[in-house]
């Protein structure tokens, strides 16, 4: 199991409550945030800052990624849409465990409406801590031949 140091994280003005909290127990259980987050006040527009985290784990910045929105739903779809990158929507303790399990995700997306910050953090710890299952490698290469596919089309 490759052990995990660095994590890219990002938020938009949804999350802009839960985020100090997220990080704090990030580091406090030993690893290191690259924060793309937004901390000001108002409306943001999440893309900007899913792209930031999709490109620096794609980039080697980070070993994986963190993104929570409202619903987590925004900030998948805008980091799913960087080339390399697998982001995987988490509801539950389980979505946490498949995602890295089955998955393989670079980065999980959160929904800061839809748990409790300690449940938020539950799931990412749990995510970390899950390694993936080689058994699912056929599948992850699958879908990377069709980013493949689609990219020449």
């Amino acid at each position: 199991m490759k052990t995990i140091k660095k994590v890219a994280f990002g938020n938009d003005h949804a999350a802009a409550e839960v985020r100090n909290t997220v990080k704090e127990y990030l580091i406090s259980i030993g690893y290191e945030i690259e924060d793309f987050g937004y901390e000001g006040n108002g409306n943001c527009d999440y893309p900007d800052y899913a792209v930031k985290v999709a490109d620096a784990v794609l980039h080697g910045k980070a070993e994986k990624g963190v993104l929570i929105c409202g619903t987590g739903i925004g900030m998948c779809i805008a980091a799913n849409k960087v080339k390399g990158i697998i982001a995987a929507p988490c509801w539950d303790e389980d979505t946490a465990v498949l995602a890295a399990q089955h998955n393989r995700a670079d980065i999980l997306c959160l929904g800061s409406r839809k748990a409790t910050v300690s449940e938020l953090c539950r799931r990412i710890k749990i995510w970390l801590e899950t390694s993936f299952e080689a058994r699912h490698e056929k599948r992850i290469i699958k879908i990377k031949e069709i980013e493949k596919a689609q990219c020449k089309a």
